[in-house]
C-alpha cells in the first residue's frame, strides 16, 4: 500500500462525492461521501466540524477516535425552518470562498463582453477610434517647424471605466470559433506524486561548458579590382574569386533539466524472502520519474540488499494511461524468472498516484505472473495469521516496521486484522505482538511484555503511553525508530510522542527522547 500524501488544512483527503470522488466542494452537501476504506460510505459526523475544517485530522473514520454524534436539528415547532428559495436563498447556501469565485467569473465575463463590443464597434466604423482620438491623417509641417513626438498613452488605475451593459454583437462582426481539441493520447511518463521531503529536491543546472559555442558567421566578400589600373592595359584585370563560404554550425541543443528526487525503491533482504523499501535520491531528467525509478532498480541495491532485476535489461518504452503503466523491456527484467523482480517494479511504480497496475512487455509482447495480464500492487510482506481475505471492506492492513537482522534496514510487514476504526491503536498492538512467522528475518526492538496503557491523537500527533517494560529496551534508538515509522505511515499522522507510566520518555532515558518525533525517511540513501 502506498503512503498517501496528507492534504493541507481545509478539508479531509478522503472527502469526495458519491458520483465522482475527484469532485469536492468547500461547503457541506448531502452528496459527500468518505473514501477512507476505498468505497464511499455515509459521513456520520458534522462535515463543517471535521471533513471541511482544520479538525479533519481528528476524524474518527480513519484516526481511531470516539465517534461523535450529530444532534438532529430542532426548532420550537418541531420542524426545521425552510431555506429561502430563489437566487437569494441559493447565495446564502454558498460559502464566502464560493461567492468570491462566482464574482470573479462574472467579472471575467463582463470583461470578455466589453472586448467583443469594442472589436465589433471598430469593425463597423472601419477601424476608427471610439472616442475623441486624433485623426490618422498627418498634416505636413513647415520645414522650419520642429515636430514634437507625441507621447504614448499610459494606462492609469483611476481612469478605468465601469464595464458597459452587455449588448448583442453586430451581425457583421465575425464570431470566434472554438478550436477543436486534439484527441488525448496516453501520457508518456507519470507525474511525480511521491512522498519526498522538500529539502531533498535540488535542481542541477547544466554546466555552461557543456554546450557548444556558436562560431561567428564568416563574411565572404569578393575582392574588388585595384582602382589604379594601367592606362595602356587592353582590359581591366578580372576580380579574384571569392573563397567558398563556411557552413554555419548547428545551434547547440539545450541540455535536459535534471533534478534529484527521492524515490521509493524495493529490493530483497539478506534472507531472500522479504521486500525492503528504500528512499533513494535519484537524478530525474525532464520529470521522467517512472523511467528514473526503473533505471535505479536496474542499477541495483546498496548496503547488502538483494538484486531482483537483471542488470543487462534495458527499458525500451513506458506509457501510462488510465492508471495502467505499460513497460516494455528488451528481455525479461526479473532475474532467473523470480516473480519478486516483477513485483518490485510494481511496488515501485504504484507509489505514483497515477499508476495502480503495471503491464510488462518484452519487445512488445505481454508477459506477467501466472499469465500475461497486468499486475496490481501486491501486499508488502503480509502477515495474516487469521487467513483474512485480501478485501479492504472487511480487512484492515496495518503497517508495522521491524529492524532487519543486518541492524541497519527496517522492513515493513503488513499485519492483516479484521476491519477496525481504531487504526492507530491496532498498529501499536500489532507491533507489540511481534513479527510472527518472520522472526527469522527481523528483530523485536520493543521488549516482550510491554503493555499499551493509552493512546490518543491531537492535531496529527500520536501520544503513546506504555508500561514500564518499554523503558528496558536494549536498543533504544531502534525501539523508537520502529514505533515512529509504523505510526507515521498512517494518513494524517505527523508526529509521535512517547510516554512511560504516564511520564515523558525523557524522564527515563534523557532529554532527547522527550520530543515529538516527526515523520522520518525510510532507509534513506543519498
Amino acid at each position: 500500500m502506498s503512503e498517501p500524501t496528507p492534504t493541507g488544512p481545509g478539508y479531509c483527503p478522503y472527502l469526495g462525492l458519491k458520483q465522482n470522488r475527484a469532485i469536492r466542494f468547500s461547503s457541506p452537501t448531502p452528496e459527500h461521501r468518505c473514501y477512507v476504506g476505498g468505497e464511499p460510505v455515509e459521513i456520520p459526523v458534522d462535515q463543517s466540524a471535521f471533513c471541511l475544517s482544520r479538525n479533519h485530522v481528528q476524524c474518527p473514520l480513519y484516526m481511531g477516535l470516539t465517534l461523535p454524534s450529530i444532534p438532529a436539528p430542532s426548532s420550537a415547532t418541531g420542524a426545521a425552518p425552510a431555506a429561502p428559495g430563489g437566487l437569494r436563498g441559493w447565495l446564502r447556501t454558498l460559502s464566502p470562498r464560493d461567492r468570491a469565485i462566482y464574482a470573479l467569473m462574472l467579472g471575467m465575463l463582463a470583461i470578455i463582453i466589453l472586448v467583443y463590443a469594442i472589436a465589433g464597434w471598430q469593425a463597423l466604423t472601419g477601424g476608427a477610434p471610439i472616442t475623441g482620438a486624433p485623426s490618422p491623417t498627418t498634416a505636413v509641417a513647415p520645414a522650419t517647424a520642429t515636430a514634437a513626438p507625441s507621447p504614448e498613452p499610459t494606462p492609469t488605475a483611476t481612469a478605468t471605466p465601469p464595464p458597459p451593459t452587455p449588448t448583442a454583437l453586430p451581425t457583421s462582426a465575425p464570431s470566434p470559433q472554438p478550436t477543436p481539441s486534439p484527441t488525448p493520447e496516453p501520457l508518456i511518463i507519470a507525474p511525480s506524486a511521491i512522498p519526498t521531503q522538500p529539502t531533498d529536491t535540488a535542481t542541477v543546472a547544466p554546466s555552461p561548458t557543456t554546450g557548444a559555442t556558436a562560431a561567428p558567421s564568416p563574411t565572404a566578400q569578393p575582392v574588388q579590382p585595384s582602382p589604379t589600373a594601367t592606362a595602356g592595359a587592353a582590359s581591366p584585370a578580372p576580380p579574384t574569386a571569392a573563397p567558398p563560404a563556411t557552413p554555419r554550425p548547428p545551434a547547440p541543443t539545450a541540455a535536459p533539466a535534471v533534478q534529484r528526487q527521492r524515490l521509493w525503491l524495493y529490493f530483497g533482504d539478506a534472507t531472500g524472502t522479504l521486500f525492503v523499501p528504500v528512499q533513494r535520491l535519484v537524478p530525474v531528467e525532464d520529470r521522467k520519474v517512472a523511467t528514473a525509478a526503473i533505471g535505479a532498480l536496474i542499477e541495483g541495491p546498496r548496503n547488502g540488499l538483494e538484486r531482483l532485476i537483471d542488470p543487462q535489461a534495458r527499458l525500451l518504452s513506458i506509457t501510462v494511461n488510465n492508471g495502467l503503466a505499460t513497460v516494455n523491456f528488451d528481455r525479461p527484467p526479473h532475474l532467473n524468472g523470480d516473480p519478486r523482480g516483477l513485483q518490485s517494479i510494481v511496488l515501485t511504480l504504484t507509489h505514483f498516484e497515477t499508476i495502480n497496475r503495471v503491464q510488462f512487455q518484452v519487445n512488445g509482447r505481454n508477459i506477467g505472473v501466472n499469465g500475461s495480464g497486468p499486475i496490481g500492487r501486491p501486499v508488502v510482506n503480509p502477515l495474516n495469521p487469521d487467513n483474512l481475505p485480501v478485501d479492504y471492506a472487511v480487512t484492515e492492513f496495518l503497517p508495522t516496521y521491524y529492524l532487519a537482522n543486518d541492524d541497519y534496514h527496517t522492513i515493513r510487514i503488513i499485519r492483516m486484522v479484521p476491519k477496525t476504526r481504531q487504526v492507530a491503536e491496532g498498529t501499536v498492538r500489532a507491533l507489540l505482538e511481534g513479527p510472527g512467522i518472520y522472526e527469522y528475518a527481523v528483530q523485536r526492538t520493543i521488549p516482550p511484555g510491554t503493555e499499551l496503557r493509552s493512546i490518543s491523537i491531537n492535531q496529527g500527533v500520536v501520544r503513546v503511553d506504555f508500561s514500564a517494560r518499554f523503558a528496558e529496551a536494549s536498543n533504544r534508538n531502534a525501539a523508537v525508530r520502529t514505533l515512529v515509522e509504523s505510526l507515521t505511515t498512517l494518513p494524517g499522522v505527523t508526529g509521535v510522542q512517547i510516554f512511560v507510566e504516564g511520564r515523558s520518555l525523557a524522564e527515563w532515558w534523557g532529554e532527547p527522547y522527550g520530543r515529538v518525533y516527526p515523520k522520518p525517511l525510510i532507509n534513506p540513501e543519498g
